[in-house]
């Protein structure tokens, strides 16, 4: 095999690959409307395609920050929001 040999194999490799990724970003989506679909996006933090591409650990400190962002937004409008005490009189 010459050099023509190892550059199609390159390229076959290349291909497939590219295939591969492509297929399962088609069953992710796919997998993700039909979560959507169903209702999951009420009571799910993230898609169920979150949970093959991450590890456990990512996902887990990935949520952590998430849920601190959140408490943070929560933080800021609770010194917003008046007491309804002081509303009151």
């Amino acid at each position: 095999m010459g050099k023509d040999g190892i550059k199609a194999d390159r390229q076959d490799g290349w291909l497939r690959r590219f295939w591969k990724e492509r297929q399962f970003r088609r069953r992710m989506r796919s997998m993700d409307e039909q979560w959507y679909l169903t209702g999951g996006n009420c009571f799910g933090l993230f898609p169920p395609s979150f949970y093959y591409r991450h590890t456990e650990e990512e996902a887990e400190q990935i949520v952590l920050r998430e849920l601190d962002k959140l408490r943070k937004i929560a933080a800021g409008l609770e010194d917003k929001v008046p007491e309804k005490q002081s509303q009151m009189t």
